[in-house]
């Protein structure tokens, strides 16, 4: 029997509802969604302590997991010091033997925050650890408007009829967006994208493989392939 679970490897506790949640919303249901987050944002609330602005974000995450049903766990390290040492990706690799998953998602790393690039290492390093890299399907995400680059997505996911849900997931993320403007930021990318398909919001992915629907060289696609 195929693995019904499906790991998200990100950096941040905003990166998930941000670059993936309404995907996360069409996911839901259909298969055992599991977060891992390297840190918790400690250097992303001004004014604050990184203790105290862990403590804040992890609840904001926290809330955001469990409107999706999706386990959360996170990886201890610190806002702008993650790398990609032996330690993490082992970390990362043991739990993706555990849960053998159909697909890994993660973040696309042409992105001047050097967290993004650094979870994306892992999560590359973790499934050749779990000797899971021809057998999991592998996507990532468009980062924020303003600190990603040469993004061309390979699959554009409609999220139109959850649109609403994403833009609540945002907001969940308080300490990230004290204002709507950055809420608005991220929606007004969905809507871009969604011109693309001829719908009204959609999600931008990435993936490594040459894609296929069939036989061939290409990888399938099946989780986001599913959606379409």
């Amino acid at each position: 029997m195929k693995s019904r679970n499906l790991v998200f490897v990100v950096a941040h506790p905003d990166d998930l509802a941000h670059g993936m949640g309404g995907t996360c919303c069409l996911l839901r249901g259909k298969y055992k969604l599991h977060v891992i987050c390297a840190t918790k944002g400690e250097r992303g609330v001004k004014g604050k302590s990184h203790s105290e602005a862990a403590a804040i974000r992890e609840k904001e995450e926290a809330a955001v997991c469990k409107a999706l049903g999706a386990s959360l766990t996170f990886l201890g390290r610190i806002n702008g010091d993650l790398f990609a040492d032996q330690e993490t990706c082992q970390l990362v690799a043991s739990k993706l033997k555990k849960l053998n998953p159909l697909a890994v998602f993660s973040l696309w790393p042409v992105n001047r925050h050097p967290d993004h690039v650094s979870v994306y290492a892992i999560a590359v390093k973790a499934l050749e650890l779990a000797g899971l890299t021809d057998k999991a399907e592998f996507y990532m995400c468009e980062g924020v408007l303003g600190i990603t680059n040469q993004f061309v997505p390979d699959i554009l996911v409609d999220i139109s009829s959850v649109a609403d849900e994403k833009r609540s997931f945002a907001r969940m993320h308080r300490s990230q967006n004290p204002t709507e403007d950055r809420v608005e930021r991220v929606m007004s990318r969905n809507v871009f994208r969604g011109k693309f398909i001829g719908c009204e919001y959609a999600e931008a992915f990435k993936t490594l493989a040459p894609l296929s629907v069939g036989g061939g060289n290409g990888r399938r696609w099946t989780v986001l392939g599913n959606l379409r």
